[in-house]
């Protein structure tokens, strides 16, 4: 009687699993058929879910020359400018925020300073303050001196993205390190420049490579500071927008843009899943 209940019990809990799972992968399964349709197909109804693939708006996406008149209207795309964009603004912005920020986690994790904690919580609420309290000001600001709609001022305001998660991340990533390390060094006669060189980096890589990756899929994704501060240096989720013009869909295409958006990402995660597991689960045990 009991076994029979268990069993039930594990039944309804792995049918609630498949259902959860379900529910979050079909949006991105209907995004994927939607890149591979026709416009006819998209529009049709009831929605199709067998029918015959066609790249054809994955080649239109790329496609420097304007779209087909028939199917899409008269629009130039090009596409690759705009990955070329958001790769250059997210490695960017996480190779400044590592720089400026791993030497902020050590002093927080290992410095008895003044208003510590305040000073890393100050930090950390400029990742969950909203973006138009930034933005606002800083579209007048960039204008003005001149970094509107370029690298340096991309890079440079992503930082309220990026910078507070390495911080943070950092930190806690130091403070698992034992202190004894770092005194053993010192007492074997090293500076303190070559005890974080020595020591504390190369301990730090695992979480710091989870930490980048992190770091870079929000600067990837963002929309906001992208939509506002620029417009040639436009990144992939502003160019998408683009495609949504009054009395012209642009579905399929928008569709592959999501697609391409997506896969570079997941092609990274992929390729860093040890450290992304190390960098997720450094610190969690003391």
């Amino acid at each position: 009687m009991i076994a029979s209940r268990s069993l039930y019990v594990r039944l309804a809990l792995n049918a609630l699993v498949l259902l959860a799972a379900a529910v979050l992968v079909f949006p991105l399964v209907w995004i994927l058929m939607t890149a591979l349709k026709t416009q006819s197909q998209v529009m049709a109804w009831p929605p199709q879910f067998v029918f015959t693939p066609t790249l054809e708006n994955f080649r239109v996406l790329f496609d420097a020359a304007s779209a087909g008149a028939t199917n899409y209207g008269t629009i130039k795309i090009d596409f690759l400018s705009p990955i070329e964009n958001s790769v250059i603004i997210a490695v960017g912005s996480v190779i400044v925020s590592v720089i400026v920020g791993v030497p902020v986690g050590y002093v927080l994790a290992r410095r008895d300073i003044p208003y510590k904690e305040d000073i890393a919580f100050f930090i950390l609420g400029f990742r969950f303050a909203p973006v138009l309290l930034v933005v606002i000001p800083l579209f007048s600001v960039f204008q003005a001196i001149g970094l509107y709609d370029t690298y340096v001022g991309m890079i440079w305001v992503y930082q309220v993205v990026t910078l507070p998660m390495i911080v943070w991340l950092s930190r806690s990533y130091i403070e698992d390190i034992p202190r004894e390390l770092e005194d053993a060094a010192a007492m074997d006669g090293a500076s303190s420049i070559q005890i974080v060189w020595r020591v504390v980096l190369p301990l730090l890589k695992p979480g710091l490579i989870g930490a980048s990756l992190l770091v870079f899929l929000l600067a990837w994704h963002n929309f906001a500071l992208g939509l506002m501060l620029s417009s040639a240096k436009a990144p992939v989720t502003v160019a998408l927008l683009k495609l949504l013009n009054p009395g012209v869909q642009f579905y399929p295409v928008m569709a592959a843009g999501l697609v391409v958006t997506m896969a570079v990402p997941v092609v990274l995660i992929l390729l860093g899943q040890r450290h992304l597991e190390r960098g997720l689960t450094f610190g969690a045990v003391k």
